[in-house]
């Protein structure tokens, strides 16, 4: 993997750590240029952990139904962001694929509360049938296929993900890739939070200047670090559908069968050693 444009952390006036600035001079057209399309590849190489359009997550994880090439899920609300799209999208569509109980659907999926998006529907829970052949045929639809797309680029986790690219100054297809990976995993705010966490790190350590590498391993490194303990957990973790469980000499939090960190540090390492990612910078505008 090649590395052609280092990056180094400047001090604010005010003497907090500032965004990641790049050291050489800045690219010209002709090298944005280069990456054209490269959002489009971010999305698909997300993705790739995610499944096709009409992927299905029937509740393994206790978050309900998670959907669609970003795995919408039921619990955190993004499913009904979806399926909202989708029915402002093709009314009629919508309601013929649902079928009669649609407006319930858009109803509970969109709840205020993740007890009351849990809801069942028409007297039975989204991870069952009829629900599962409803939620594939919209997955197998060229029109809700192309509301995925839209919504996997427009929506708050791809904005989450500029966020951070801007907080930290690192554009490139890479670093939008780890960044929007986390963003769909973990949410929007938490992506933020780690390269806040990231910044104060480097600021306590008095580290004045990282290496472009090095600031996305420390990134990746530190996203599923509050999923891991070294000692005990003295109470359980806060959320419901999420346990400490003892994992060889340590504690890892899980989502019914997935190790989180496991799982996770997994998941932002391959994207930080991914050969297929290029490492130009990209426009963001």
């Amino acid at each position: 993997m090649k590395h052609r444009f280092p990056w180094m952390p400047l001090l604010l006036a005010g003497g907090g750590l500032g965004a990641l600035a790049l050291l050489t001079s800045s690219p010209g057209r002709e090298a944005i240029a280069e990456v054209s399309g490269w959002a489009e590849r971010v999305i698909a190489r997300v993705s790739r952990h995610e499944g096709p359009p009409d992927a299905i997550n029937p509740n393994r994880d206790g978050a309900g139904l998670s959907f669609g090439i970003l795995q919408w899920a039921q619990i955190v609300g993004n499913l009904g962001v979806l399926l909202r799209a989708m029915a402002d999208t093709e009314p009629k569509r919508f309601a013929a694929t649902f079928g009669p109980r649609w407006r319930e659907l858009l109803a509970v999926t969109n709840a205020a509360t993740r007890q009351a998006r849990m809801q069942a529907v028409g007297g039975q829970v989204l991870w069952r049938e009829p629900w599962l052949a409803r939620f594939r045929a919209a997955g197998r639809d060229p029109v809700f296929i192309a509301v995925q797309h839209k919504l996997a680029q427009q929506g708050h986790h791809w904005q989450g993900a500029v966020q951070v690219a801007r907080r930290l100054g690192v554009a490139t297809e890479r670093s939008l890739a780890l960044f929007f990976d986390t963003a769909v995993q973990q949410g929007p705010r938490e992506a933020l939070r780690i390269a806040e966490k990231l910044l104060a790190q480097y600021q306590a350590q008095g580290v004045r200047q990282v290496g472009y590498p090095q600031a996305l391993e420390d990134y990746a490194r530190l996203a599923p670090a509050h999923f891991r303990r070294t000692t005990p957990p003295t109470k359980p973790y806060p959320v419901a559908h999420i346990q400490w469980r003892r994992t060889g000499d340590e504690w890892h939090a899980w989502a019914g069968q997935f190790d989180l960190y496991a799982d996770i540090l997994r998941r932002r390492m391959g994207i930080v050693r991914d050969p297929q990612l290029t490492d130009q910078p990209v426009s963001l505008t």
